[in-house]
């Protein structure tokens, strides 16, 4: 990271020092333009390397895909906790696991943990995970 702020600031200081000293005229647009160019390319390649399929520094894209695995079981904890709560009228506490194995981005299981309920109520629950598709279903009651 540090390398890619020390080249893009190198570049924008360089396009900076190139219009300053090139005379007016044609040759200063078309230098002018290519600097830009130049300045845009490498001030946007970070985004390429996102989408490459680079392998020779793996450990990197492990790193990259466990934050993305991180974030996204968050976001999907969130969205089944709204949907349980919104479908059985109750309180809980949703956690979905998903983690970046063999290439993929899968889910490994779903935790729940509700309050007061019944055990119908929680055998309900289950099947109505298992009907969205979820695995390894631990729904849990705390009393409190």
């Amino acid at each position: 990271m540090t390398a890619y702020i020390a080249t893009a600031a190198g570049v924008v200081f360089l396009t900076v020092i190139a219009g300053m000293i090139i005379p007016e005229g044609k040759l200063n647009k078309v230098i002018n333009f290519v600097l830009r160019i130049a300045c845009i390319l490498i001030l946007i390649s970070p985004v390429f390397g996102f989408f490459s399929e680079d392998l020779s520094d793996g450990e990197q894209n492990l790193v990259d895909y466990d934050y993305v695995a991180d974030v996204f079981a968050e976001s999907q904890s969130r969205e089944l906790e709204r949907l349980v709560e919104q479908k059985f009228s109750i309180e809980c506490q949703c956690s979905v696991e998903i983690v970046y194995e063999d290439g993929e981005i899968r889910e490994k299981g779903v935790s729940i943990v509700t309050y007061n309920v019944e055990e119908q109520l929680i055998e309900e629950i289950q099947s109505y995970l298992k009907e969205l598709g979820y695995i390894n279903i631990n729904v849990n009651e705390k009393t409190s």
